[in-house]
Protein backbone atom coordinates (compact mmCIF):
# COMPACT_ATOMS: atom_id res chain seq x y z
CA UNK A 1 0.00 0.00 0.00
CA UNK A 2 2.85 2.64 0.88
CA UNK A 3 4.50 1.75 -2.64
CA UNK A 4 1.09 2.40 -4.11
CA UNK A 5 0.85 5.96 -2.53
CA UNK A 6 4.21 7.14 -3.50
CA UNK A 7 3.72 5.49 -7.02
CA UNK A 8 0.35 7.29 -7.39
CA UNK A 9 2.07 10.51 -6.04
CA UNK A 10 4.78 10.02 -8.24
CA UNK A 11 2.22 10.46 -11.60
CA UNK A 12 0.23 12.94 -10.13
CA UNK A 13 3.68 14.79 -10.43
CA UNK A 14 4.43 13.82 -13.53
CA UNK A 15 0.48 14.26 -15.14
CA UNK A 16 1.17 18.18 -13.73
CA UNK A 17 -0.88 18.12 -11.06
CA UNK A 18 -0.46 21.06 -8.26
CA UNK A 19 1.77 19.63 -5.65
CA UNK A 20 -1.07 20.59 -2.87
CA UNK A 21 -3.09 18.08 -4.22
CA UNK A 22 0.47 15.31 -4.23
CA UNK A 23 0.97 16.52 -0.50
CA UNK A 24 -2.56 16.37 0.65
CA UNK A 25 -3.08 12.67 -0.92
CA UNK A 26 0.25 11.64 1.18
CA UNK A 27 1.75 12.28 4.28
CA UNK A 28 0.13 15.92 5.10
CA UNK A 29 1.32 19.03 5.88
CA UNK A 30 5.72 19.86 6.65
CA UNK A 31 6.33 20.36 10.56
CA UNK A 32 8.25 23.04 11.92
CA UNK A 33 11.07 21.41 13.58
CA UNK A 34 14.48 23.61 15.28
CA UNK A 35 16.18 20.20 15.94
CA UNK A 36 19.37 19.97 14.61
CA UNK A 37 21.47 17.12 13.59
CA UNK A 38 20.04 13.60 12.46
CA UNK A 39 17.24 12.12 14.35
CA UNK A 40 13.69 10.94 14.27
CA UNK A 41 10.17 11.99 15.93
CA UNK A 42 7.93 9.53 17.62
CA UNK A 43 4.81 8.76 15.53
CA UNK A 44 1.30 7.27 17.16
CA UNK A 45 -1.40 5.83 15.04
CA UNK A 46 -4.50 5.81 16.23
CA UNK A 47 -4.33 1.98 17.69
CA UNK A 48 -1.42 3.69 19.63
CA UNK A 49 1.67 1.72 17.99
CA UNK A 50 4.58 3.97 17.75
CA UNK A 51 7.58 4.55 14.93
CA UNK A 52 10.31 6.83 14.75
CA UNK A 53 10.78 8.09 11.86
CA UNK A 54 13.07 10.78 10.60
CA UNK A 55 10.30 12.47 8.44
CA UNK A 56 9.29 16.17 9.31
CA UNK A 57 5.72 15.48 8.82
CA UNK A 58 2.58 16.17 11.04
CA UNK A 59 1.59 13.12 9.65
CA UNK A 60 2.89 9.67 8.14
CA UNK A 61 1.20 6.89 6.55
CA UNK A 62 -1.44 6.98 9.51
CA UNK A 63 0.75 8.40 12.13
CA UNK A 64 0.39 11.08 14.14
CA UNK A 65 4.25 13.22 14.99
CA UNK A 66 4.57 13.88 18.35
CA UNK A 67 6.74 15.69 20.46
CA UNK A 68 9.74 13.17 21.54
CA UNK A 69 12.52 11.86 19.21
CA UNK A 70 15.50 10.18 18.74
CA UNK A 71 19.15 11.36 17.89
CA UNK A 72 20.31 9.04 15.22
CA UNK A 73 23.93 8.09 13.68
CA UNK A 74 24.32 7.49 10.18
CA UNK A 75 24.33 3.94 10.39
CA UNK A 76 20.94 4.14 12.39
CA UNK A 77 19.90 6.46 9.73
CA UNK A 78 20.09 2.99 7.07
CA UNK A 79 18.00 1.51 9.73
CA UNK A 80 15.37 3.51 10.31
CA UNK A 81 15.36 4.25 6.50
CA UNK A 82 14.42 0.70 5.96
CA UNK A 83 11.99 -0.14 8.75
CA UNK A 84 10.54 2.93 7.37
CA UNK A 85 9.99 1.24 3.80
CA UNK A 86 9.04 -1.93 4.98
CA UNK A 87 6.69 -0.54 8.01
CA UNK A 88 8.52 -2.48 10.57
CA UNK A 89 7.98 -1.38 14.43
CA UNK A 90 10.59 -2.06 17.38
CA UNK A 91 8.94 -4.13 20.42
CA UNK A 92 10.25 -2.47 22.67
CA UNK A 93 8.46 0.55 21.48
CA UNK A 94 4.91 -0.88 21.74
CA UNK A 95 5.58 -3.24 24.91
CA UNK A 96 2.28 -2.24 26.39
CA UNK A 97 -0.28 -2.21 23.31
CA UNK A 98 1.26 -5.47 22.26
CA UNK A 99 0.54 -6.71 25.43
CA UNK A 100 -2.72 -5.15 25.56
CA UNK A 101 -3.69 -6.86 22.44
CA UNK A 102 -2.67 -10.48 23.29
CA UNK A 103 -4.56 -10.47 26.51
CA UNK A 104 -7.49 -9.35 24.15
CA UNK A 105 -6.71 -11.74 21.62
CA UNK A 106 -8.05 -15.06 23.73
CA UNK A 107 -8.78 -18.07 21.94
CA UNK A 108 -12.10 -18.35 20.51
CA UNK A 109 -14.62 -21.60 19.18
CA UNK A 110 -16.28 -21.57 15.48
CA UNK A 111 -18.98 -23.64 14.55
CA UNK A 112 -19.35 -24.71 10.41
CA UNK A 113 -22.68 -24.25 8.91
CA UNK A 114 -24.16 -24.81 5.75
CA UNK A 115 -26.15 -22.69 3.62
CA UNK A 116 -28.54 -23.15 0.70
CA UNK A 117 -27.58 -20.72 -2.86
CA UNK A 118 -30.07 -20.73 -5.49
CA UNK A 119 -27.74 -20.57 -8.54
CA UNK A 120 -29.36 -19.20 -11.89
CA UNK A 121 -29.46 -21.22 -14.78
CA UNK A 122 -30.30 -19.34 -18.07
CA UNK A 123 -32.51 -21.12 -20.63
CA UNK A 124 -32.87 -19.21 -24.16
CA UNK A 125 -35.88 -19.33 -26.35
CA UNK A 126 -36.86 -18.49 -29.33
CA UNK A 127 -40.44 -17.29 -31.29
CA UNK A 128 -40.29 -16.13 -34.31
CA UNK A 129 -39.06 -12.47 -33.54
CA UNK A 130 -39.58 -12.65 -30.07
CA UNK A 131 -36.37 -14.11 -28.03
CA UNK A 132 -36.41 -14.54 -24.73
CA UNK A 133 -34.86 -15.57 -21.67
CA UNK A 134 -35.83 -17.89 -18.39
CA UNK A 135 -33.78 -18.55 -15.35
CA UNK A 136 -33.74 -22.05 -13.64
CA UNK A 137 -32.21 -21.68 -10.07
CA UNK A 138 -30.27 -24.36 -8.76
CA UNK A 139 -29.79 -25.08 -5.37
CA UNK A 140 -26.11 -25.10 -4.19
CA UNK A 141 -25.08 -26.32 -0.54
CA UNK A 142 -21.91 -23.93 0.17
CA UNK A 143 -20.10 -23.40 3.78
CA UNK A 144 -18.52 -21.04 6.10
CA UNK A 145 -17.74 -20.61 9.88
CA UNK A 146 -19.46 -18.31 12.72
CA UNK A 147 -18.84 -17.75 16.27
CA UNK A 148 -22.83 -18.49 16.83
CA UNK A 149 -23.46 -21.37 18.48
CA UNK A 150 -26.61 -20.58 17.64
CA UNK A 151 -26.40 -20.32 13.91
CA UNK A 152 -28.92 -22.23 11.90
CA UNK A 153 -27.92 -25.27 9.81
CA UNK A 154 -25.03 -26.00 11.53
CA UNK A 155 -22.93 -28.96 10.75
CA UNK A 156 -21.89 -29.86 14.10
CA UNK A 157 -17.83 -29.46 13.13
CA UNK A 158 -16.28 -27.19 15.61
CA UNK A 159 -12.91 -25.58 15.38
CA UNK A 160 -10.51 -23.47 18.43
CA UNK A 161 -9.06 -20.53 16.87
CA UNK A 162 -6.09 -19.36 18.62
CA UNK A 163 -4.12 -16.33 17.73
CA UNK A 164 -0.47 -16.56 17.08
CA UNK A 165 2.54 -13.82 16.70
CA UNK A 166 5.68 -13.29 14.60
CA UNK A 167 8.66 -11.30 15.31
CA UNK A 168 11.41 -10.85 13.50
CA UNK A 169 15.51 -10.02 13.57
CA UNK A 170 17.44 -7.96 10.94
CA UNK A 171 20.83 -8.57 9.79
CA UNK A 172 22.83 -7.59 6.74
CA UNK A 173 23.38 -10.16 3.63
CA UNK A 174 26.44 -10.89 1.98
CA UNK A 175 25.86 -8.06 -0.54
CA UNK A 176 25.60 -5.62 3.05
CA UNK A 177 21.49 -4.80 2.50
CA UNK A 178 19.15 -5.27 5.32
CA UNK A 179 17.08 -8.58 5.30
CA UNK A 180 14.29 -9.40 7.59
CA UNK A 181 14.63 -12.91 9.28
CA UNK A 182 11.05 -13.84 10.66
CA UNK A 183 11.48 -15.54 14.47
CA UNK A 184 9.48 -19.00 15.69
CA UNK A 185 5.23 -18.23 16.08
CA UNK A 186 4.62 -17.53 19.29
CA UNK A 187 1.94 -17.04 21.70
CA UNK A 188 4.03 -14.35 23.63
CA UNK A 189 6.47 -11.87 21.30
CA UNK A 190 7.56 -10.18 24.37
CA UNK A 191 9.59 -12.67 25.94
CA UNK A 192 11.75 -13.13 22.94
CA UNK A 193 12.19 -9.73 21.70
CA UNK A 194 15.94 -9.45 23.02
CA UNK A 195 16.33 -11.55 20.28
CA UNK A 196 13.66 -10.80 17.39
CA UNK A 197 13.30 -7.21 18.48
CA UNK A 198 10.85 -6.12 15.50
CA UNK A 199 7.09 -6.90 14.41
CA UNK A 200 5.30 -5.69 10.89
CA UNK A 201 2.31 -3.75 11.69
CA UNK A 202 0.20 -7.02 11.11
CA UNK A 203 2.25 -9.26 13.43
CA UNK A 204 -0.23 -12.27 14.28
CA UNK A 205 -2.67 -14.31 12.71
CA UNK A 206 -5.21 -17.15 13.93
CA UNK A 207 -5.07 -20.26 13.34
CA UNK A 208 -7.23 -23.56 13.49
CA UNK A 209 -5.67 -24.87 16.39
CA UNK A 210 -5.80 -28.47 15.65
CA UNK A 211 -4.12 -28.13 12.03
CA UNK A 212 -1.85 -25.21 12.26
CA UNK A 213 -3.25 -23.55 9.48
CA UNK A 214 -4.93 -20.08 9.25
CA UNK A 215 -8.22 -19.96 9.50
CA UNK A 216 -10.30 -19.53 6.13
CA UNK A 217 -13.71 -18.98 5.63
CA UNK A 218 -14.22 -21.57 3.07
CA UNK A 219 -17.23 -19.67 0.46
CA UNK A 220 -17.85 -16.79 2.23
CA UNK A 221 -15.51 -14.54 4.83
CA UNK A 222 -18.99 -13.28 6.10
CA UNK A 223 -20.28 -15.88 8.77
CA UNK A 224 -23.61 -13.83 8.90
CA UNK A 225 -24.97 -15.15 5.28
CA UNK A 226 -28.68 -16.45 6.19
CA UNK A 227 -29.71 -19.45 4.13
CA UNK A 228 -32.10 -19.56 1.64
CA UNK A 229 -35.25 -21.40 2.36
CA UNK A 230 -36.30 -24.55 0.31
CA UNK A 231 -39.75 -23.08 -0.83
CA UNK A 232 -37.71 -20.04 -2.65
CA UNK A 233 -36.16 -22.64 -4.99
CA UNK A 234 -39.10 -22.62 -7.17
CA UNK A 235 -38.48 -18.97 -8.10
CA UNK A 236 -37.55 -18.40 -12.13
CA UNK A 237 -37.60 -15.01 -13.74
CA UNK A 238 -38.37 -14.11 -16.93
CA UNK A 239 -37.29 -11.67 -19.60
CA UNK A 240 -38.52 -10.70 -22.99
CA UNK A 241 -36.68 -9.07 -25.72
CA UNK A 242 -38.26 -8.37 -29.04
CA UNK A 243 -36.41 -7.37 -32.32
CA UNK A 244 -37.54 -4.30 -34.43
Amino acid sequence: MKNLKLNFKKFLALGGVALVLVTSAGCGKKADCDIQGYHAHKYINDKEYVRYIDKEYLSYEGYDRQDSYIELSQSDGELYKFLDKRNILRIEDNVKTIQKTQERNQDYIEYRYAYTYLMPIPIFHSTGKTHYVTYMFVPQTHYSWTSDPEHSRLTGETRLCHYEYTSYKIEKDENGKYVLIPGPEKQDIISTMNEYPYILEDYYQVINLENGLEVDYEDMENDDVEHIQEEEQEKSLTKEKKNN
